[in-house]
Order: structure tokens, then C-alpha cells, then sequence
């Protein structure tokens, strides 16, 4: 029979070369004389890692230009339209340097066959339809690689110290595991545990975030396809690490262990996962923070000028203690349903300290405060996931999934409070004791219909959510007020708080697309929701017997009843490489605040259009440029409008406010990206604005003693811009790669100070530039970063204080004598500008010495030594409002470990490759 396939026909030569470039050359001849010779293609593809290293293409007689390569194995392939491939395997040896392809003949399209193998390659980094997709084998790694360190390989994608990945400048929301979560939402498990061998493809695609308001907000995924042998059998690790004794101040000695069984058997697999560590490497990664209940040891401080979280440094502060463990299961039942669960437990605690100079500067004076904290949290937190996907008939899909999680905490904390005059007097001080407690169960069902027609395009998406939180907490607080010169007289406050916060929540939303042409179509989209809140406060007084003093300044019942409705159109054209996007929602909020305590009653009636549009344009498979625009209105969360006074720091006194109005937001974001695989260079870059109306923000009084007490209030004049460029090159023949980087940002942010407006103007600009050498036997990456911060502030010229910190870094790695191997990374880090005792300069120095056994090298035993020189130290500026805060935290310094690591699988794994260097 006659079958029209790409058929590619295998020719192996063995060649001798005592060069070190290899030349190629040759002509092809054209048995019909009815094509074109010059749309002929020679092309040289690495043999060990599919990359495309060059081309050349025929002349109008047939002849193809010489093409000059490093000596290597390749795969030759010479290629037209219209023919079947020829493909060529050239093998070298010692003595031959060149290699002539003389007339050579390409093979019809339509062949008779009885057997046929098909031999393909991938580019390193392309596009299939919307998802950027990295060939995992063509990024070199170590034998026993992690996921993490394949992804450190990868253009544009960047893995910080607590496993946070970005990827062209924006932050990865979710990893998914064949399409999967892999132990919920934490991404690190996967990330951290999984052997980069295993993989096949890291796909990185933008998906909807149908949990948002307003529908259009979009969530970065990256997922990790498994090679098929890896889904086959079992794999998975243990790792056990022990030290001698810790430092002076601490207890215990240091350990880190892990485990994690994966196993395969055709479509089901099961997962079991441990982790037990007192180190930073172990606790706290970037996915756990809020999941595990420690939102107030997590480095993060909330700008309500920005309405964002604003890390103040990636490193892990004070001394964890971390307990994890779960299970994962998947698995079809029949052709048409899967099954997917995992739960996970995880206990924590951290004890830490910090010092804090805040310096507040008012229109006629400005202050001091030196701020003294030690805390102890705890943690232990449950989580189970539950996925149901069925497909009901060929046209239809259900999928329902639960969540669960349950939480319960404590802390402990001391804190005091040096309150300094413009004169270097000590005007009052304060000392705070706070215990408490809290108990939180969050749950959800998520309910997905989707339904496709026979019509292409068409289709139909209903979504149904219910949620359920509640959260109960109880605080036993001592404050102890001291005056200086007779101001007042001093005072203790006993107290004992309960809050209660409840929320049901009904989310449901349908959407239907229909095709209007091959080229055009149109998306319509309902959603309602409805949530009913409930916070109950109450606060007692000590009389000096008991807690029977109901203090009703910060007692409160108050209910909040929001019920949201949405309807919108997008009008959608989209061919091979453009896609545009024009749409807009209109929104219809109704809100009804109760304070039962007084019996008043606010409502409030908002309406809102909300336009939307992209541009998507795919230059090439490895180029792409986009421009968005989406609009949002956010409401005020509960504690915001609950009119209660808060006074957790009784110097710095927080009371809600019920008439905040909607707050509404215009973003546009631009983005670039290129990667050019013959000469290996990769570009990426883009800029964000948001402009803001009615923002969030806060209005603070500060009376005669330094006490502030703040209000959210609307503003109108914020805005925040950013930019983004960085890429990487080869230099010298492919001998170094340079990565640079560049990122800035400009913010407009208004507040009020007594009354006064506070304009706050704030730049930052952030330079960087590495240079790395990549060999098997070793790896050098050296280079630093620069981070100037200027604020400007209409309160006061005092507080105009630029700022800035650069860090220089550098790791090598070598290996010798097969199986030993050596590494270290040094960082040295120079703040200037700074409060006096805050510019601190400091070399953290880290080095480790390995050695891997059997015949696989799955077993490795090794010796770390962390912080050498007993230098690190957290420290960190930021400013805000009126203020200027710098902190210093208490954190791990040098420890020492020795490692034991064993990997093991059922599949035979090879061993890398060197035989062609």
C-alpha cells in the first residue's frame, strides 16, 4: 500500500578527524528538474541533546554553502517541502575533518513501505499552540538532578533559596504534575524531590484564575510531563543529615531528612512523602506561609498604599522545626473515570527575634522607635484534596473537587518598644506579652461541567463553588505602659480576646463560546456570588480579681451580606500567530454592612464595567510578543469595614471603616521574549502599569506620645509601574555565557498623617550580570547584583534617604576521579546608607564535599558546611507612609551536616553520556 508520511532515512559514517571543527559540505541533485534546489536545507542537530546548531541552505545549482562545527556527533538531516527527509548520523573518530555529501537524492513523498521507523528531534525551547514547552534531556544536568535543578537550567526561568520559581519575570502560581497537583498546592514537593531524568517536557502555559471576582486574571502554571519508562515501576529517594553540636544559643543539633516512594503501574500512581528538618533549607518554602497559618513570620509586610505583600528578604529567619508527611493516589477506573486524592500533615515551629529602628517623620518633628521582639509559633496543619473527574459521554466532562483544611496554631511573643525623641531623649517605653491560640477549618467543592459540540469550537462551561471558613482565636495580652518625665503616670492593661470569623460563600458562573467563523469567535459569561460574613469581637478587661470587663471600644458584632453579579462578551480572533482579545464585564456589587453591636445598617449599590484586551503575536515558535489590559474593582474585606478598635501593638492602633468604597484598578502589561537556538541566545523583557481609583490606604493620627492610630480610608492618585529585561548569550565561541538582568520600578502612593497628605514617590533600580562556564567536569557561575532604592516623601525632607545594597556571588563545582565531587558558593552582601548599626557588610561562605557509590551513583554520601565564616545575618530596609524601618532578624548561622542520600528506581538508569568529549 502507498502511505504519504515523513520518512527519514538513517545512514551512519564514521569519519577520522584530529581537527577540532568539523566541515561540511556536498551538493543534491534533483532527479525530476521540476523543484527548486534552493529551498533544499542541510541542518546539523548535537546527537546528544537535539539542539539545532546550525544550518545552510542550497544554491540555485544545488550546492550547499560549507558549514563549519565544533567536533561533535551530529545528526545531519537535508530537507525540501516536497521531499522526504534524508538524515545522516555522522560519528567521529580521530582523522577525518571533513565530509562532502555528493549528489545526494531525497526520497519521494509517497513510497510503497512494510516497515518504517521514524526518527524525530525537539528544540530545545518552542511553542505548541499557547504553551512554552523546554525539552528536558537537552538541558545538561548532574546524575540524580532534582526538578529544581533542571528548572535552574532552563532561559528565563529563575529558583530562589525557599524553591519560588519565576519564568520570564513572573511568578509561577502552580506546578502540576502530568497535568495534575502533586500533594495539593505545594509545588516544592515536586520541585525539590523529583529526578530531573524523569521528566520529559516542562510545559509552562497561563491559565484562568476562575477563583477572582472579575474573571480575567490569569495564573502562570508550569507542568511537568513525565517520560513514559518513568511511569513505569517505582522510584524515589531517602535522605538522612545529622550535624555535630549546634552553636552557642542553640539547643538542639541540626538535621534535615526526607522520603518520597513514587510508583507507577500503567495509569494509577501513589506517592508517599516525609520530611522532618531544623534547618532553613526544610521549613517555610514559598508555597507554605499562609497554608500553614505563620502569615506574620514570613518576611512579608502588607502595603495597604499598594495593596500588595512586599517581601523583605528571601532568607528563612530564626530557628524552625518542620514535620511533613502525605500521600498522594491517581488513578482510571475504566475508560471514562479518574480518581485523584492526596492529604498531607504539617507541624512547625519557629523561634525567632529581631531588631527594629523605625524612624516616623511628621510635618513639624519626627521620632524614633527602637523595637525589641522574641517569638515562638506553632503550627499543625491538615489538608486533604479529593478530584472526581468523569466523563459522562465523548462530548462531556464532570469534575468535582474538594478540599478540605484544617488548622490549628499558637504563638508566643514579647515585644518592646523605645520610643526616642528628635533630641535623642527617651520619651516612653512599652513592653507586650501576648499568648494565644487559633483554630481554623476552610473547606470547598468544586464543581466543573464542560460540554464541547459536534460544531468545532463551540462549548459550554459551568462553574459551581461553595465554601465554608471558620475561625476561632483567643489572646491573653499584658501591656505595660512607662513615661519619662511625669507625662503620664505608668499603667498595665490586662486583657483577654476571642474573635470568631465565619464565611459562607456561593460561587456559580456559566460560560458559552461559539464559533462565529474559522477566525472569529464570541465567548459569553455569567457568574453570581454570594458571601455572607460574620466577624464577632470581644475583649475583657482585668479588674484586678478577674476578666470580667467588657471593654467596649474593642468589642464587636458586625455581618457583612455581598451578593455579585456579572455578565460579559469577549470577541475573539485568532489565526496561526495572531490571537486578539476585546471584551468587557459589567458587574453589579450589593453589600450590606450590619453592626449588630449599635444596630446600624449601611448598604451600598455599586455597578461597575470592567473592559478587558489582548494581543497576542507569535513571531516565530521561539518568539513571542503579548499586550494586556485588564480592569478590576476589589471591595473591602471585613476587617477592613468592621468599626472595632484593634489593639494587638497598643502603639500602633488599627480601627476598620464601613463606608469604604470599591476600589478600582486599570492594568496593562507588555511582554517580549525571543530565544534564537543556533546561537543559543535568549531575550526576554516587559513592563507592568496599574493605576488605581479609590484605593485602599490608610489615614493615621499620631498623638503627643508617639501612639498611632490608623483608618482605612479611599484615595484617588496611586499608581506603580515596573520593567523588566534580562537574557542570556555565549561569548568566545561558545566558551562563557553572560545572563544579565535589569529591573526597575516607579510607585505614586498617597496617604494621610495627621490630616496631612503624604505623597510617597519611591524608584528602584536593579541591575545584574553573571557569567557562567558549564562542563561536565565542572560548573563556574560568577557575577553580582546592585539595588538602588530612592524614596521621596512630601511630608518631610528629612525623610528623603536613598538607599542601596549590592551583593557579589559566586559557586564552582568540580568533580574529579569519577565519583568525588566538590562545591562552593560564597555571597558577600554591602548595604550602605542606612541607620547607624544597619549598614551591615557580610560573606556567607558555603562549601560541600561528596562522593557517589554503586554502579548507578545513586548513593552519595557527603559532608556540608553552611555559613563557614558565622557571618549571616538578615537585614533589611523598607519604607512606607511616613516611615523608614530598618530590621534585623534572627537567623541560622553556621552549621555543619554529614549526608546520606540513596535513590532508587525499578527502571535502569543510565549513566551520562561523555563519550563524545
Amino acid at each position: 500500500m502507498v502511505k504519504k508520511i515523513l520518512i527519514s532515512v538513517f545512514i551512519i559514517i564514521s569519519f577520522k578527524s584530529v581537527s577540532q571543527t568539523l566541515k561540511l559540505s556536498g551538493n543534491v541533485k534533483d532527479t525530476s528538474s521540476k523543484q527548486t534546489l534552493s529551498n533544499v536545507l542541510l541542518m546539523a542537530v548535537k546527537f546528544s541533546d537535539s539542539t539545532l546548531v546550525g544550518f545552510t541552505r542550497a544554491d540555485k545549482e544545488g550546492i550547499f554553502k560549507p558549514l563549519v562545527l565544533r567536533l561533535d556527533t551530529y545528526l545531519v538531516i537535508i530537507s525540501h517541502p516536497n521531499f522526504n527527509d534524508r538524515t545522516y548520523l555522522l560519528v567521529p573518530n580521530k582523522n577525518d575533518s571533513v565530509f562532502k555529501f555528493k549528489n545526494v537524492i531525497l526520497p519521494p513523498k509517497s513510497v510503497q513501505l512494510n516497515e518504517v521507523e521514524i526518527i524525530a528531534y525537539k528544540d530545545k525551547m518552542y511553542y505548541k499552540g499557547d504553551t512554552l514547552q523546554f525539552t528536558a534531556d537537552s538541558f545538561k544536568t548532574a546524575n540524580n538532578a532534582t526538578v529544581e535543578d533542571l528548572l535552574k537550567k532552563l532561559p528565563g526561568v529563575r529558583v530562589d533559596a525557599k524553591g519560588k520559581i519565576t519564568i520570564q519575570g513572573k511568578e509561577v502560581d502552580k506546578v502540576l504534575v502530568d497535568g495534575d497537583e502533586f500533594f495539593g498546592s505545594d509545588a516544592t514537593i515536586a520541585t525539590k524531590n523529583l529526578n530531573a531524568n524523569t521528566v520529559e517536557t516542562i510545559q509552562v502555559y497561563d491559565k484562568k484564575n476562575e477563583n477572582t471576582e472579575s474573571g480575567d486574571e490569569m495564573q502562570k502554571v508550569v507542568n511537568l510531563k513525565l517520560k513514559d519508562e518513568a511511569k513505569k515501576g517505582y522510584f524515589g529517594k531517602v535522605s538522612a543529615a545529622g550535624g555535630g553540636n549546634a552553636p552557642i544559643g542553640y539547643e538542639k543539633k541540626f538535621y534535615e531528612s526526607d522520603l518520597l516512594i513514587n510508583k507507577f503501574k500503567k495509569s494509577q500512581k501513589i506517592s508517599l512523602f516525609g520530611l522532618a528538618a531544623n534547618t532553613p533549607k526544610q521549613a517555610f518554602g514559598w508555597g507554605d506561609i499562609y497554608k500553614y497559618g505563620l502569615n506574620n513570620e514570613n518576611n512579608m509586610n502588607y502595603d495597604p498604599e499598594t495593596n500588595s505583600w512586599t517581601s523583605y528578604s528571601s532568607q528563612s529567619t530564626g530557628v524552625p522545626t518542620t514535620l511533613k508527611t502525605g500521600f498522594y493516589f491517581n488513578d482510571k477506573f475504566g475508560k471514562n473515570t479518574k480518581l485523584t486524592t492526596d492529604y498531607s500533615f504539617n507541624q512547625n515551629q519557629l523561634v525567632s527575634g529581631s531588631e527594629t529602628n523605625t524612624q516616623f517623620f511628621l510635618t513639624d518633628t519626627s521620632y524614633t522607635n527602637k523595637q525589641l521582639v522574641a517569638y515562638t509559633t506553632q503550627s499543625r496543619v491538615h489538608n486533604f484534596n479529593f478530584i472526581l473527574t468523569q466523563k459522562l459521554d465523548s462530548l462531556t466532562d464532570l469534575i468535582v473537587k474538594p478540599k478540605i483544611n484544617y488548622n490549628t496554631s499558637g504563638s508566643s511573643n514579647y515585644q518592646k518598644d523605645d520610643f526616642i525623641s528628635k533630641d535623642g531623649d527617651t520619651t516612653r517605653q512599652t513592653t507586650i506579652a501576648n499568648v494565644g491560640t487559633s483554630e481554623t477549618i476552610d473547606a470547598n467543592v468544586q464543581v466543573n461541567l464542560k460540554r464541547s459540540f459536534r460544531k468545532k469550537d463551540r462549548m459550554l462551561v459551568i462553574n459551581y463553588q461553595p465554601s465554608y471558613y471558620n475561625s476561632l482565636s483567643n489572646n491573653d495580652m499584658r501591656t505595660e505602659f512607662l513615661y519619662k518625665h511625669n507625662q503620664l503616670p505608668d499603667s498595665l492593661l490586662l486583657q483577654k480576646k476571642a474573635s470568631l470569623n465565619h464565611k459562607e460563600q456561593h460561587n456559580a458562573s456559566v460560560t458559552f463560546t461559539e464559533p462565529l467563523s474559522k477566525k472569529f469567535k464570541l465567548e459569553l459569561n455569567y457568574a453570581f456570588d454570594m458571601n455572607k460574613n460574620s466577624n464577632t469581637r470581644n475583649t475583657l478587661d482585668y479588674n484586678g480579681q478577674a476578666y470580667d470587663i467588657i471593654n467596649p471600644l474593642q468589642s464587636n458584632d458586625f455581618k457583612n451580606l455581598r451578593t455579585v453579579n456579572r455578565s460579559g462578551a469577549k470577541l475573539i480572533y485568532d489565526v496561526k500567530k495572531y490571537r486578539f482579545i476585546i471584551g468587557a464585564n459589567v458587574r453589579n456589587i450589593y453589600q450590606e454592612n450590619l453592626n449588630i453591636t449599635t444596630g446600624k445598617n449601611l448598604n451600598q449599590n455599586f455597578t461597575n464595567i470592567l473592559p478587558s484586551a489582548s494581543i497576542k503575536f507569535r513571531i516565530s515558535q521561539a518568539s513571542d510578543f503579548s499586550v494586556n489590559y485588564t480592569s478590576n474593582a476589589q471591595q473591602p474585606d471585613l476587617q477592613q469595614m468592621q468599626p472595632v478598635v484593634d489593639n494587638s501593638d497598643p502603639n500602633r492602633i488599627r480601627i476598620g471603616n464601613p463606608n469604604l468604597k470599591t476600589q478600582f484598578s486599570n492594568k496593562i502589561s507588555v511582554n517580549y521574549y525571543t530565544y534564537k537556538p543556533i546561537s543559543d541566545v535568549y531575550f526576554y523583557g516587559g513592563l507592568n502599569g496599574d493605576i488605581v481609583a479609590n484605593q485602599f490606604n490608610d489615614k493615621t493620627v499620631f498623638d503627643a506620645y508617639g501612639k498611632a492610630t490608623t483608618t482605612p480610608t479611599n484615595v484617588n492618585g496611586n499608581y506603580n509601574s515596573s520593567l523588566w529585561v534580562g537574557g542570556n548569550f555565549p561569548v568566545f565561541k561558545r566558551f562563557l555565557k553572560i545572563d544579565y538582568g535589569l529591573n526597575g520600578s516607579y510607585s505614586n502612593n498617597i496617604a494621610f498623617v495627621n490630616e496631612d497628605k503624604n505623597t510617597t514617590q519611591n524608584m528602584t533600580v536593579e541591575p545584574s550580570l553573571h557569567f557562567s562556564k558549564h562542563h561536565d567536569m565542572f560548573d563556574v557561575i560568577l557575577g553580582g547584583e546592585y539595588s538602588y532604592n530612592a524614596t521621596k516623601q512630601t511630608i518631610s525632607l528629612s525623610s528623603i534617604q536613598p538607599y542601596y545594597k549590592y551583593s557579589l556571588d559566586g559557586t564552582i563545582m568540580v568533580k574529579f576521579l569519577k565519583r568525588y565531587k566538590i562545591t562552593t558558593n560564597g555571597s558577600y552582601t554591602n548595604n550602605g546608607n542606612r541607620t547607624s548599626g544597619y549598614n551591615i557588610n557580610y560573606f556567607i561562605l558555603n562549601a560541600t564535599f561528596s562522593r557517589t557509590f554503586l554502579k548507578n551513583e545513586n548513593f552519595t554520601l557527603s559532608a556540608e558546611a553552611n555559613d563557614i565564616l558565622n557571618q549571616n545575618i538578615n537585614n533589611t530596609r523598607y519604607i512606607t507612609a511616613n516611615k523608614i524601618i530598618d530590621t534585623k532578624t534572627q537567623i541560622i548561622k553556621q552549621y555543619f551536616l554529614l549526608r546520606l542520600i540513596f535513590k532508587f528506581t525499578s527502571q535502569k538508569i543510565k549513566e551520562e553520556e561523555n563519550d563524545w568529549d
